[in-house]
């Protein structure tokens, strides 16, 4: 005689369930911890960073994005796991999806302020190369023209030519190290603040949609 199959317990079926129903919460309270975290490491080195604030400063103001934009991966990554914690619960996550906006857009007019002041840098930093050009020339040309004391009186003509011909060489070398170097800083900056951006306004348009 064939046997029936037993019924399936329900105290079994309700503790699979309930293991189950666990893990996305466990999962969520995960993100949020490590969430929290990394915006709370973002806030705390922006504020270091930004210590002493001196805004009218180009140095500082220039510094200060350099640094933020390598370091705002860490804010993307923490507002997407926010995200993603509160991503059932309306309350927290249309705000949070706000925020974002703003900081999206926050992040790409900030490539404006980038374009700018590495533009006034690299023009400040070469018109300081020429004025120590134009003054160790100035002082190669007393000393052509006699107007110099013992210790370099004995210098030729042909050693004059030479030196001169050597600070010409340094000034274009240093000129062109200075281009490339703020030129690479700013393109590097603003590639960061721009796909961070992005990413932000992303976020915002998943925080605010309505589900």
């Amino acid at each position: 005689m064939t046997s029936l199959p037993r019924p399936v317990s329900s105290s079994v079926g309700q503790s699979s369930a309930a293991h189950y129903g666990t893990q996305p919460s466990a999962g969520k309270n995960i993100c949020l911890v490590v969430g929290l975290t990394c915006l709370l490491g973002f806030l705390v080195d922006t504020l270091v960073l930004s210590t002493p604030p001196d805004p009218l400063s180009l140095e500082w103001r220039v510094n200060l994005l350099q640094q933020m934009g390598d370091r705002s991966i860490i804010l993307l990554f923490a507002v997407a796991l926010l995200m993603y914690a509160f991503f059932d619960q309306r309350r927290l996550k249309r705000p949070l999806g706000f925020v974002s906006l703003v900081l999206g857009v926050a992040f790409m007019l900030s490539c404006v302020l980038v374009i700018r002041d590495s533009l006034i840098l690299q023009s400040e930093t070469l018109q300081n190369i020429s004025n120590r050009q134009q003054y160790v020339q100035s002082q190669i040309d007393e000393v052509r023209n006699g107007n110099t004391d013992n210790l370099t009186a004995n210098l030729t003509a042909d050693q004059l030519q030479q030196a001169s011909q050597q600070l010409a060489n340094q000034a274009s070398t240093l000129k062109q190290d200075a281009r490339h170097d703020i030129t690479k800083a700013g393109v590097a900056s603003m590639g960061n603040l721009i796909a961070v951006g992005l990413g932000m306004l992303g976020l915002g348009r998943l925080g605010i949609r309505r589900s």
